[in-house]
């Protein structure tokens, strides 16, 4: 009789478990998966773009999982520093992080291509990009670094100058300056180009580190130039627009391995959810900069043409013949190639827009 019992439990069992095998359903009994992120800047998704598309990723994610997964944020470096977070999530003891450009390329030291000076004119420029075949190869490299990648995107869009002492109008301008730059070798050769001296130190050291004299000033995205009140100590911003900046959502490989494959896709489609989210909120809060700047009595100046060209012919020989050195012509010819092939597509698309506009206004 109990030998019957047990059967009949078996077999019920295992029809339910089919069933839910033919509904798609693959959450665990025991409870959600937990996807751990770990964050740098705050966790407000009106004031910083990797709040804004780790909400995105959340939402989608837990709501197209039915609660399968569940994803835990950890904004504002609670878990550490952003080559900290990078070190737990390939160890697994979180599930993924984002991670700036400049600390990216201790892992993939490729993403110094990114930091070529003024090679990108707009916005659309980077999103072709790494729409294309070069977002596909850093991908690659994310995972045979040991990650899964799953966006990346503006992380304040295109660089400018904050500084104390002067404004920044043409290379001569820096000479002399020690302006904090991350942790990149391509940004470092960029300011020596310049005649200026290029500290590293930490983001949340940086506004004493102004405020005290220890640097002249910063390096850092345009919609970064007021972050953690950095409009305090500053007294010139330049809108140069030198490089542009990243930031990366990965994820442990092991981990995302062992997720179901529709939780896998789904992660996917979150991702990619999150860096339209990203890039929105990015150029969003870098349109706002200048008006908040100039209210906190900050002078600020957007370089010409003709003044950007200059710092062009100084800047990008050397950080090319670095990157060349490190990498191979062929990744950076490849690299340019796109990015040509990527101003041409935005001429056609604009142009080929224009002539509907005027077709159906005729």
């Amino acid at each position: 009789m109990k030998k019957t019992s047990i059967k009949k439990e078996s077999l019920i069992l295992i029809t339910l478990v089919a069933f839910s095998l033919l509904l798609g359903v693959n959450a665990p009994a025991a409870g959600p998966i937990v996807m751990k992120i770990g964050n740098p800047g705050p966790a407000d998704p009106h004031k910083h773009m990797i709040a804004a598309a780790t909400l995105e990723f959340k939402d989608y994610v837990e709501r197209h999982t039915q609660g399968g997964i569940k994803v835990e944020v950890y904004p504002g470096f609670q878990l550490g520093s952003m080559p900290q977070m990078v070190d737990q999530t390939k160890m697994g003891a979180i599930q993924a992080c984002t991670v700036f450009s400049a600390a990216a390329t201790l892992y993939v030291p490729e993403i110094n291509l990114i930091y070529i000076p003024f090679l990108f004119s707009t916005p659309e420029i980077t999103w072709r990009v790494f729409e294309g075949s070069m977002g596909e190869q850093f991908n690659k490299l994310w995972l045979k670094a040991g990650f899964v990648p799953l966006y990346m995107a503006d992380n304040g869009g295109s660089r400018a100058f904050g500084t104390t002492k002067r404004q920044i109008k043409k290379p001569a301008d820096l000479k002399g300056l020690k302006i904090r730059i991350p942790e990149s070798e391509a940004l470092k050769i960029f300011m020596e180009s310049c005649g200026a001296a290029a500290p590293v130190i930490t983001f949340n050291q940086l506004y004493t580190s102004i405020q005290t004299g220890i640097v002249d000033g910063l390096e850092t995205p345009v919609a970064v130039l007021s972050f953690a009140s950095l409009d305090e100590v500053i007294k010139y911003a330049s809108i140069t627009n030198h490089t542009w900046d990243m930031v990366f959502l990965i994820v442990n490989q092991k981990w995302f391995k062992n997720l179901p494959d529709n939780y896998q896709k789904i992660l996917i489609e979150a991702g990619r959810h999150a860096e339209q989210v990203c890039r929105g909120m990015s150029e969003t809060l870098a349109a706002q900069e200048v008006d908040k700047l100039i209210e906190k009595g900050v002078e600020v100046y957007t370089p010409t043409s003709a003044e950007r060209e200059p710092f062009t012919k100084v800047t990008q020989k050397p950080v090319t013949d670095y990157l060349r050195k490190q990498f191979g012509d062929k990744l950076v010819d490849d690299f340019m190639a796109a990015v040509q092939k990527a101003e041409a597509e935005a001429v056609i698309a604009t142009s080929e827009h224009l002539n509907l506009i005027n077709q159906h206004l005729k």
